[in-house]
């Protein structure tokens, strides 16, 4: 009823205005050269005032894009506005009768609830308008021309000729809802007036986090073991597309190097708020059994294409699980990159990506070196010691096993941070076997570094096993024994004549 009444009020401010002599707050020029159609005694105005977006992001650049001309006739004092030359290449082009037979009066009946968040309930609506012909100005480039609006701060202005304008962005990383501003004129008492036009602009976040959770870490820094499986957790922000956007493109990309194992498309979890989805089949659905993404791995990398119509929330959360395997290096980074292509033109075929590093996590492995000697000759390697590696104090927990080469070093690969013990199992012949377990810390400040990269080094001297001391070689025995022969002799003859010497009692 209220729009009703407007409306009639509107219609008699013109008719008033068409009588009565007027003396105009804005004075009024016009090109005499650009005739109107709808009254060809009016001239098309060449008076302007200033568009203003409002919470625009830094570095953003917009575009305005006219869609109703305003002409003026001096004889009756009468304002008048009309399609411009694109718009109607628009109607024209279009497929959609309510556009093509569009005319100006019904223009003027269109509503929208707020334009700026994309509202696109019916045909009728001016979101619905805007967002097509938002399509058409993208694919024709190349011959629709606008004006770039001047952005400082959070504000982004143009100064343009009197009338309507849809303003799209140019260059953004965001999403913006459909804006459409009108520099129009309006009757001040028996003046015309011309107003400038300010919008707040709706731009909708995207973006990508990543963590990785492995459950040893050394300042800040993730380690596994190799055939350890840890999880990826992957954040996402979903923009807010206009219904009718042509380009909702969303996907989310992980590339794992090498030294990564993928456990598989099954140990994909994917998170709508708080809502937990269905992962089957390759896809994943909601509680309606809408496929809201598909899933592939191949070569090496893991792609979730996803439908953001059957996103309900801001925030979807992907989590899925990995392992270190026999191809990392120990102390090179594993890494795997997520990124996010969205579209960032919903009328076009804009796309952007968000950098590497937005999704980059690296989850390290390392291993253990040891170095066996003569105790108090390290130039004299031991070949042959064999220890078993703990990772825990009470030697529960084994984790592998190394033996000694001939240069006296023998190692362990692929282990994650922390602290080791090492028990020695079998000593090289000849030498005693320690009796107590040797520590070592991997990736510790102050640590030895071992001679191979990503290995942290144990030096342990073996001790030669017991035996008797002796002095001298085998002639000095045989002399010795000689002798000692010659001194029991001695002693026996003596003990001897005695004995004869001695009467019996």
């Amino acid at each position: 009823m209220k729009k009703k009444i407007l409306y009639v009020i509107t219609i008699m401010a013109i008719f008033l205005t068409s009588v009565l002599p007027v003396s105009a707050a804005t004075e009024i020029t016009v090109d005499d050269g650009r005739a109107g159609t709808t009254d060809p005694n009016s001239r098309y105005i060449t008076n302007q005032a200033t568009l203003t977006i409002e919470q625009v992001v830094a570095n953003d650049v917009l575009t305005a894009y006219k869609i109703l001309d305003a002409y003026y006739n001096s004889s009756t004092n009468v304002i008048t506005y009309e399609f411009t030359d694109a718009f109607k290449a628009f109607q024209a082009s279009t497929s959609n009768n309510t556009y093509k037979n569009m005319t100006l009066a019904q223009y003027y009946e269109l509503t929208s609830g707020n334009i700026t968040d994309g509202s696109t309930q019916s045909q009728s609506t001016l979101d619905q308008l805007a967002s097509a012909y938002a399509g058409y100005v993208r694919q024709n480039s190349g011959t629709v021309t606008g004006t770039d609006l001047v952005t400082s701060g959070t504000n982004a202005t143009a100064t343009l000729d009197a009338g309507s304008y849809l303003v799209l962005p140019k260059t953004t990383n965001k999403v913006y809802a459909v804006m459409v501003g009108n520099l129009d004129f309006s009757a001040s008492g028996t003046s015309w007036q011309l107003n400038n036009a300010t919008i707040v602009a709706k731009a909708s976040d995207a973006g990508l986090t990543k963590t990785v959770e492995t459950g040893h870490y050394n300042d800040n820094t993730a380690s596994a073991t190799v055939g350890e499986e840890f999880t990826y957790t992957v954040t996402a922000t979903v923009p807010r597309y206009p219904t009718n956007a042509t380009n909702k493109t969303y996907i989310i990309t992980d590339r794992f190097s090498t030294g990564l194992t993928f456990s598989g498309i099954n140990s994909i979890q994917m998170k709508d708020g708080d809502v937990t989805l269905t992962t089957r089949d390759n896809a994943i659905y909601d509680a309606e059994d809408n496929q809201v993404a598909t899933l592939q791995f191949q070569a090496n990398t893991l792609t979730i294409n996803i439908n953001v119509d059957y996103v309900d929330s801001t925030t979807l959360t992907v989590t899925y699980k990995a392992s270190i395997n026999e191809n990392a290096v120990c102390g090179d980074p594993n890494s795997n990159t997520a990124t996010l292509t969205y579209a960032n033109d919903p009328y076009g075929e804009g796309t952007y990506t968000t950098p590497e590093d937005d999704g980059k996590v690296d989850v390290y492995t390392y291993g253990i070196e040891v170095f066996k000697y003569i105790n108090g000759e390290m130039s004299s390697p031991l070949e042959g010691a064999t220890f078993d590696v703990y990772s825990d104090a009470d030697l529960d927990n084994k984790v592998g096993t190394i033996t000694t080469g001939a240069d006296g070093y023998g190692r362990l690969e692929g282990v994650a941070a922390g602290t080791y013990y090492l028990k020695e199992t079998s000593a090289p012949p000849g030498y005693s076997l320690l009796n107590d377990a040797v520590e070592v810390d991997v990736f510790v400040t102050g640590s030895t570094a071992g001679t191979a990269a990503g290995h942290y080094r144990v030096i342990v001297p073996n001790t030669k096993t017991g035996v008797l001391p002796f002095t001298g070689g085998t002639g000095t025995i045989v002399f010795t024994v000689a002798g000692l022969a010659v001194i029991g002799g001695a002693f026996y003859f003596v003990y001897r004549r005695k004995n004869k010497r001695t009467p019996a009692k």
